[in-house]
Formats: structure tokens, C-alpha cells, sequence
């Protein structure tokens, strides 16, 4: 559902238009076609102020990148979707050394030391080994925020378990498209009230400032995705290699 924006605003605030879970060319895990660049352009086509780049197990942010962004008029935040046990975590505003984590255990630890980064559980109810699953609730104190995922239909919806978890605890929703192909890129996204700067941004998102869109997919796009990214993987050299 695309709820209203609230009518107030801090005068040292905006509106800010955020995706905080899209992949690229250089995740390890599907070889997308589509560089950081073209993701940025397709981004800012679609006005998003606030972008991060959320590749599996591997942080593509650069200062390069990062500025080529801002000229286009959107801040980017580091981030990844890195692994424990197989199990799916995503964390925004990330630093280099989260790609060492292998254990819940040592995201305690990196979470300690890094406070200003955003831990989310993207679809931790969705069928499959990678999502967190129980997990979750075994782990709640690690994670600030649970991902409402646009992979949902009118007559099936895996975020509902998710919605229950978020308010059971008080952790903020926060809906994303998890693109892997550009043109689902807008599928979901958040608008949060605040200052265009990073930190004011992950402040606010813990804080649950945060205005979630999104809507039903049809299972036309869901499918249509699922045998792009197998075609993609099937025909990369390095899908054979392994074998």
C-alpha cells in the first residue's frame, strides 16, 4: 500500500527518497549486466535522493563512485548483503570489515564497534536456506530495522510474519525492491524526514521516522525475475568453472 506523507516537516528537515537494497555488476553471487552507474542513472531518473549498493559479500562503494552520484544528485551509502551460515544480513553504512563476518557473534562485535551503520533482516520469512528465519528472533538485539520486501502478491505475502516480528519488538519497517533487475528498482522504497546526510539518515530510520511504498507484484514480474537471474547465472563462465 502507498500510504499519504505526513504534512509536517522540521524546517531543517526533507523528504527524502531512500533505497537501501539494490545489486549491480560485481556481486559475486549474480552476475548482473547492469553497472554501478547505470544503476545511479536509472536511480536518479526515478528521483531517489538517498542510494545504497548492496552487493552480496562485497562492498562496491568508492569515493569515485560516491561523487558521481552526488553530481547526479544522490548521496550513496556503503553498504552489502553479507552471509552468516548461508543466512542473508544487510547492513548500510557499512565499513570494509564486514566482510570478515562469518558468525552472529562477530556482527555483535563489529556492531559494537560500529554504531552508526544499519543492520536491516531483508525477507527473513521468504522460502529458502538464506533468510534469517528463526534466526531473527534469536537475534533481535543485533538488528535495527526488518525489511518489508516487495516480493509479495495480492494472495501471498511472506512480510506478514515479518510485520508481526517488527511490532512485537518495536523495530522499524522498511520496504526496498532488493533490484536485481533495473527496471524493479522502484517496486519499494521508504521516504524518511530528514537532513540529506548519512548518519541523520540512519538516526532517523532507527528512530522509525520512515514513510513506506509499496504494493502488491504480480507474479508475472516475480517470475520474470527469477528466470532472468537463472538465464544470467547459467550462461556465466564462472557458474561452469564450478562444476
Amino acid at each position: 500500500m502507498k500510504p499519504k506523507m505526513p504534512s509536517a516537516k522540521s524546517p531543517n528537515n526533507t523528504t527524502l527518497k531512500c533505497q537501501f537494497h539494490a545489486h549491480c555488476f560485481g556481486d559475486p553471487v549474480h552476475p548482473l549486466p547492469y553497472t554501478p552507474k547505470q544503476l545511479i542513472k536509472k536511480a536518479k531518473k526515478l528521483d531517489y535522493d538517498v542510494l545504497a549498493i548492496t552487493c552480496h559479500k562485497r562492498i562496491v562503494f568508492s569515493p569515485a563512485l560516491k561523487k558521481y552520484a552526488q553530481k547526479k544528485g544522490i548521496l550513496l551509502i556503503p553498504g552489502a548483503e553479507i552471509e552468516i551460515n548461508k543466512k542473508h544480513v544487510l547492513i548500510i553504512n557499512v565499513h570494509k570489515s564486514a566482510e570478515k563476518i562469518k558468525t552472529f557473534e562477530d556482527l555483535r562485535t563489529y556492531r559494537a564497534s560500529h554504531p552508526e551503520s544499519l543492520i536491516i533482516a531483508p525477507h527473513p520469512y521468504f522460502p529458502g536456506f538464506n533468510t534469517l528465519k528463526k534466526e531473527l528472533e534469536r537475534h533481535i538485539d543485533l538488528f535495527d530495522a526488518i525489511e518489508h520486501s516487495f516480493s509479495y502478491t495480492k494472495t501471498k505475502n511472506y512480510n506478514l510474519k515479518a510485520i508481526k516480528i517488527a511490532k512485537k519488538f518495536r523495530k522499524p519497517l522498511i520496504a526496498t525492491s532488493d533490484c536485481h533487475l533495473l527496471e524493479n528498482l522502484d517496486l519499494g522504497y521508504a521516504k524518511i524526514q530528514s537532513k540529506k546526510e548519512t548518519n541523520t539518515i540512519i538516526t532517523a530510520i532507527k528512530n522509525n521516522k520512515i514513510t513506506n511504498f509499496h504494493s502488491p507484484t504480480s507474479y508475472f514480474t516475480i517470475f520474470k525475475m527469477i528466470l532472468t537471474l537463472t538465464i544470467q547465472k547459467i550462461t556465466h563462465p564462472a557458474y561452469w568453472k564450478k562444476r
